[in-house]
């Protein structure tokens, strides 16, 4: 993995892991500790995985390039990574800075128009494909 990324900044944190900015090309990795149960690789991250291949082709998703498995070095843990196209930014960060940016403001109705067409497609392409 580190031979064909290099990790530039931490962007990110959530529930299942950490987000980083790298090279390689610039992408986005989701770096996942996975818990390893009887059966092994947890549904969730198999879940996750998949809807997000299945997505991949979406307008209104961000893209997963690939999903590479690895053991950690320090503890011999496995480590899932996912990676991603790289944006500067997302939607929670987006509406944060105009929320709480030096000028608030709230959104106009036309862009929260748009952002709620673009969730709703999304989340459309997504049912569609269960």
């Amino acid at each position: 993995m580190e031979d064909k990324y290099e990790k530039l900044e931490k962007v990110g944190e959530g529930t299942y892991g950490k987000v980083y900015k790298a090279t390689g090309q610039l992408v986005a990795l989701k770096k996942t500790r996975l818990e390893m149960d009887e059966e092994g690789v947890p549904p969730t991250a198999l879940r996750e995985v998949s809807l997000l291949q299945m997505l991949s082709h979406s307008l209104y998703v961000v893209r997963l390039l690939c999903v590479e498995h690895v053991d950690n070095k320090k503890n011999g843990k496995p480590l899932l990574y996912l990676i991603f196209e790289y944006f500067d930014t997302d939607l929670k960060k987006f509406i944060d800075s105009h929320r709480k940016g030096p000028n608030p403001s709230p959104l106009s109705p036309s862009l929260v128009q748009s952002f709620l067409f673009q969730l709703c497609k999304a989340l459309l392409i997504a049912v569609q494909l269960e």
